[in-house]
């Protein structure tokens, strides 16, 4: 997706409730084991700031490597290998980054190098805390998935559930694309393709910029877009403008690779797209029928 399933201001909102609550539970639970009503208690400052520190600085990394991950591999692209490299980069990172800072603000604030046995049980507190991080990330991000598709349903269909109306054939040098957050006006020549995975379409527009829709399916869509003909739907998956198809390859079976720009991940030069070889025959004509008109 385009936007960022955490926020700056969303980040920041759960660094300020979370880390106080668990830097004050460890200082207590895991370093001291002394409490607020236990006899001659005094609050543990040093401990304290050592968890905080700690944990400011793996959630940073944390949050780097989840923005860097939204870029590279989206959810929406491969959901099982993003969860397992998240989980596998992440929690690593975070392991790394403690076996950094942990001594270090150990050293400033308490005074001393920790022990082996308090490195390795901080250690293990800590990439717990990474998993279960990592988790209602990822748990977060599913929850938005289902309140897009649940926002699709309702704007999708007028009263009484039936389709909106399709855009009249005087408005066609503009395209109104709704969004989870509103309307999107653009122009058919900014619109790449429409990409279909997990219940969620993305725009990909010819700049290669993404944006997330609410439709529910490419059916809905190539409804809307049936009175422009520079569209073609080449799959389940992919719903194409003429502009983007770079290049047109025939395979075996009558099947056909057709190339599109810009890619879906940045590291690739073009999109490569399997038309099969039922479609193949319609889609030459459409594109044989577009480019000369």
């Amino acid at each position: 997706m385009s936007e960022k399933a955490v926020s700056r201001r969303y980040d920041w909102l759960a660094r300020g409730i979370f880390v106080p609550i668990a830097a004050f539970v460890a200082s207590h639970v895991v370093f001291t084991k002394s409490f607020p009503w236990q006899e001659g208690y005094s609050f543990p400052w040093p401990y304290f700031l050592t968890v905080a520190t700690v944990m400011l600085s793996c959630w940073e990394f944390n949050l780097r490597l989840f923005w860097r991950l939204d870029t590279s591999l989206p959810f929406y692209i491969h959901p099982l290998k993003r969860i397992a490299r998240q989980l596998v980069f992440n929690g690593s990172a975070t392991l790394l980054t403690f076996l950094f800072i942990f001594p270090l603000a150990q050293w400033v604030y308490v005074g001393r190098w920790p022990t082996f046995a308090l490195l390795f049980t901080g250690a293990t507190v800590c990439f717990t805390i990474a998993i279960v991080v990592n988790g209602a990330y990822i748990a977060f991000y599913l929850l938005r998935t289902i309140y897009w598709q649940r926002t699709n349903f309702s704007t999708e269909k007028g009263e009484g559930g039936l389709p909106e109306k399709l855009p009249d054939a005087l408005h066609k040098s503009l395209i109104r694309i709704t969004t989870p957050h509103g309307q999107l006006v653009v122009q058919p020549a900014e619109i790449a393709y429409f990409y279909s995975s997990g219940g969620v379409i993305l725009l990909i527009k010819a700049d290669g910029s993404k944006h997330t829709t609410s439709y529910g399916s490419l059916i809905a869509l190539t409804e809307q877009l049936g009175v422009y003909t520079c569209f073609f739907a080449i799959s389940r998956q992919f719903v194409v403008s003429i502009n983007a198809i770079k290049a047109v390859k025939e395979e075996t079976n009558r099947k056909l690779t057709v190339s599109l720009v810009p890619a879906l991940r940045q590291a690739d030069t073009t999109e490569e797209v399997v038309v099969s070889r039922y479609r193949s025959s319609e889609f030459k004509k459409w594109l044989e029928k577009t480019v000369l008109s």
